[in-house]
């Protein structure tokens, strides 16, 4: 079951979801990479996608699908069964969701769109919505791949400024990650964020196809790779930790390389 485009990845319970976007499905791995079964078709109805993109699995044990084509966040049991779903709109106009993430602290759902994060309730009610275009902190220019850290702070790649910015729950900005540069420790197209048991930030750069590496703090560590050689990837974009593994959606490539990273 080969993969076509496909652009983030989320693990749950030792299953690994991927967005295969250009085929408008999941496909569901165990940990060795064997398909145990996949979900979705391209269509409008419940439970079909059109271009999904972004990916997160909830510690309320659903898997949250943001369904762009369709212009709506999909949700659904570990299993794949369909669950819910909800239109994105702002000021009343549907619009493209790129990721979603359940936040687990709030129980509230999280979207990025149109230059925004919006946050609903589970029935899919717009409780608030902060950002706008623009390069200041707490601005975007096309934010993306979202992820919760351990004391509940919302890390979001604000891909066409070239970093990483971490949010309070109120919205204010807490930590910024990264800079534009073609240097170590600078972003040209960050694509995807993770992060460890110790708060580091994993942020792939699409364009350098490389991942690097910061600490909590925000500060460069490294380059991924190997005896002072980084892995060289083919367009890395959304990407996931498990136990003391990082799953890299290589999105060019059509696959999904698996990193060990230190206890």
């Amino acid at each position: 079951m080969a993969l076509a485009l496909p652009s983030d990845v989320a693990i749950h319970s030792n299953k690994v979801y991927v967005v295969d976007g250009a085929h408008h499905r999941i496909i569901v791995y165990n940990l060795q990479g064997k398909v145990l079964f996949s979900f979705g078709e391209k269509g409008q109805k419940a439970g079909q996608f059109n271009y999904p993109v972004g990916i997160f699995a909830g510690k309320d044990k659903r898997i949250y699908v943001a369904d762009s084509g369709n212009h709506r966040i999909q949700v659904f049991s570990e299993k794949g069964k369909f669950i819910d779903k909800f239109k994105v709109k702002v000021s009343g106009k549907e619009v493209r969701p790129i990721d979603v993430m359940y936040h687990s602290q709030s129980g509230k759902i999280i979207v990025s769109a149109a230059n925004r994060l919006l946050t609903y309730s589970q029935n899919g009610k717009l409780l608030a919505s902060w950002g706008s275009n623009g390069v200041n902190q707490g601005e975007f220019r096309y934010p993306a791949t979202l992820t919760e850290l351990d004391d509940g702070r919302i890390a979001v790649v604000d891909v066409l400024n070239s970093r990483v910015q971490v949010f309070n729950t109120d919205g204010s900005v807490s930590t910024v990650v990264g800079e534009w540069g073609v240097l170590p420790g600078q972003l040209f197209r960050p694509k995807g964020v993770a992060v460890d048991k110790r708060g580091n930030f994993y942020i792939s750069d699409s364009y350098m196809n490389v991942v690097q590496k910061f600490s909590d703090g925000g500060e460069f560590i490294s380059v991924l790779g190997e005896h002072g050689t980084p892995y060289k990837m083919l367009t890395p974009v959304g990407m996931s930790v498990y136990k003391n593994r990082l799953y890299v959606v290589e999105m060019r490539n059509n696959l999904v390389s698996v990193y060990q990273l230190s206890p």
